[in-house]
């Protein structure tokens, strides 16, 4: 079945023939699938030479761009070798690029190519981008990129789209209206989810500064319970570890029949300053023996930093011990889409956590740089939060782990369409 274009998607298909295009807006807005069969005519009708697509990762290149282009075009037109980060395309060959840090330029220095499709180019670091940019030295070179609005002074915004009439760059805007895909209730639920920053964000497509509460929709009455709701079917924990900072362990319920079917249960909170006394990672060890006594641990994310510590709890005999994923922003957006969603709770007990989240606070500084960051103060629960539930339930590849493939397919199902 062939699926409608809005009038927006059939002039962006149209006219992003600049040197730089980029079609940016709203969440689910049917910008990334127009950007998509663009890419694929580029491919077929475009100048000889190399291409490249480049996401944030492997996971998210294969689910943004390699899936999708399966969908449109079938598997006899393309084939996928994610060991040689290669995909070909009607005969032409693509190379596949993750640029998760500043060290991926040094990827592509020295490359020449003809096209380029990049997803989510505001959060590719900038100087691959412009590198990027500087590589597209064949003629009738073009790039093509997808992205969800950020802060008004992100590089994208002031280098690109602001100027768009000084450059070689089209600029096409989506709103959730141009996706003639999406029925009404879905545009209103979708609209329910989200508040404050994300709701001007990601569903009226206003590039805004990040200011105030990180969750700034926040309701002791809403989001915290009294008690457990129910027994759950496991428990995951969260570690914040610190030296001269505090130490926090957060233990969450897990129970993928009820809602809410995740809360924070109970919380350890150590601030050496506070007691004028430094423990030993022996003694944090013993703590956190205790804080888990009797429970059924499945998972434990600690700060990837906490060396030292981790190696003290694989001595004292404590498993299951994993790297938290400590990719902030998107791990701040899955929290706030949990609370908003009613899936995620807090126990009134944990008094700290939920203290946190009204003094965790976007920091001013970082956003006149053009980045969204919170104030390193006040954080410890925060981090422990993000930790355990961004790790658990949302993995790179767009399914939670330490969970069964069913269970993890529904939360999948629940959040992979919102979050991008």
């Amino acid at each position: 079945m062939q699926l409608p274009l809005s009038d927006k998607q059939i002039q962006a298909y149209q006219e992003s023939n600049s040197r730089i295009n980029i079609f940016e807006g709203s969440v689910r807005a049917g910008k990334s699938f127009i950007a998509l069969v663009r890419w694929l005519e580029f491919i077929r009708s475009g100048p000889k030479g190399p291409l490249m697509c480049v996401g944030r990762t492997d996971a998210t290149i294969k689910r943004n761009i390699v899936d999708p282009l399966y969908d449109l075009i079938g598997p006899t037109a393309i084939r996928y070798y994610p060991g040689k980060r290669e995909l070909v395309v009607y005969g032409r060959p693509i190379i596949l690029v993750g640029a998760n840090d500043d060290r991926a330029e040094a990827k592509i220095r020295g490359s020449e190519i003809v096209g380029a499709l990049i997803d989510e180019i505001s959060i590719i670091p900038e100087n691959f981008a412009k590198m990027l940019l500087s590589r597209l030295s064949i003629r009738g070179a073009k790039l093509f990129a997808t992205t969800n609005p950020d802060s008004p002074y992100h590089w994208v915004k002031t280098d690109f789209i602001d100027r768009q009439n000084e450059i070689d760059c089209s600029v096409f805007s989506f709103r959730l209206d141009d996706n003639p895909s999406l029925d009404e209730g879905f545009k209103e639920a979708l609209k329910k989810e989200y508040s404050g920053l994300w709701y001007k964000r990601f569903i009226e497509g206003q590039w805004v500064i990040a200011e105030g509460a990180v969750y700034d929709f926040f309701d002791e009455n809403i989001h915290v319970i009294k008690n457990p709701p129910y027994n759950p079917r496991e428990y995951i924990v969260g570690v914040d570890y610190g030296t001269t900072n505090a130490t926090v362990f957060l233990l969450f319920g897990y129970n993928p029949n009820a809602y809410p079917n995740i809360w924070l249960q109970e919380e350890y909170y150590y601030d050496s300053k506070e007691h004028s006394r430094q423990k030993s990672d022996y003694e944090y060890a013993e703590d956190f023996k205790k804080f888990i006594d009797g429970k059924h641990v499945s998972a434990i994310y600690i700060d990837p930093s906490a060396a030292s510590f981790k190696q003290e709890l694989y001595r004292n005999g404590v498993h299951n011990i994993l790297d938290a994923e400590n990719d902030v922003l998107s791990g701040i957006r899955f929290q706030a889409n949990l609370l908003m969603s009613g899936t995620y709770k807090i126990c009134s007990n944990c008094t700290r956590s939920i203290r946190e989240y009204g003094s965790y606070v976007w920091d001013a500084k970082a956003t006149r740089a053009g980045k969204d960051a919170p104030v390193k103060r006040s954080d410890h629960c925060s981090d422990a939060q993000r930790y355990a539930l961004f790790s658990h339930f949302f993995s790179q590849d767009g399914i939670g782990f330490g969970m069964s493939k069913q269970d993890a397919q529904a939360l999948e199902n629940r959040f992979k369409q919102r979050l991008y």
